[in-house]
This record gives C-alpha cells, structure tokens and sequence, in this order.
C-alpha cells in the first residue's frame, strides 16, 4: 500500500479544514486494521465508490421536520440524495442517506458546516462523510 497515496486520499476526503493530526490517526486506523491477520484482500463486494459520493448519518431525539431540514439542507448544498433509510426507534430519530456529490455549490466542508449547525438547533448529532474514506475504513 502506497502510505503517500492513502494519507492524499484520506486529506482530500475530510477537505480543506482537516488537521495533519487528523489524517495521521485516520491513516494509523486503516493500516493497523489493514495489517491484522484476519484482513481479506478481496475486493470490496459494495460500490468501490466513485470519490463523488458522501455518507450522512443523523440521530437524535425524533421531532417533526428533522428529515425535511437535513433533505433540504443536503440539496441546497448542491448534492443529489440517492438512497436514504431512516427509521424511528422508541422514540429516536435515525437516518443513514448516501448523496451525490459530483456538482456542489459547496464543499463537503461546507456540507458539514451547514448540517452541524442544523443539528445544533434540532439537537441531534449528524456525521458527513466522503464515501471513499468509509469504505477505507470499513472493508471487510
């Protein structure tokens, strides 16, 4: 694995406000997950991403109009949604949507920016992020 290549990958996901600290303990995950026996070098049987693509996770006490404000919140950044799944468990609010990218009016940075101060004022937790560093992260 090119460690060179990987830490690019991982500053170019988190965008322009990231930290060297940041990167360095995301790419110390990956490679020490990478590096354990039980690691399959098979290729990842998901989408392999398209570095277009972003996860956003959202949860939280349910109250109405939290799926609306971050729906809009999502497309006036300029992304598109492409699947979405949220459900209300015992009261909690959940989601898990995957968006498009490829043609913003803003940066992922911004993307995050905007949906944290949305969660502020909702008083939920959203988590933005690049599809190609979760699969980084997650592979099986």
């Amino acid at each position: 694995m090119d460690i060179g290549a990987l830490v690019d990958r991982i500053a170019q996901a988190l965008g322009p406000d990231v930290t060297p600290d940041r990167v360095e303990s995301i790419a110390v995950s990956v490679l020490s997950y990478l590096e354990e026996p039980s690691v399959r070098t098979t290729p990842v049987p998901f989408h392999e991403g398209t570095g277009e693509r972003v996860l956003i996770t959202a949860f939280g006490h349910d109250q109405p109009g939290v799926l609306a404000r971050i729906s809009t919140a999502v497309f006036e950044s300029g992304a598109n949604i492409l699947d979405v799944s949220q459900k209300i468990l015992q009261g909690y609010f959940t989601l898990i949507m995957i968006a498009d990218i490829s043609n913003p009016r803003t940066s992922v940075t911004g993307l995050q920016a905007q949906l944290q101060h949305l969660a502020e004022s909702f008083g939920v937790r959203i988590y933005v992020q690049h599809e190609d560093l979760f699969n980084a992260m997650h592979r099986p």
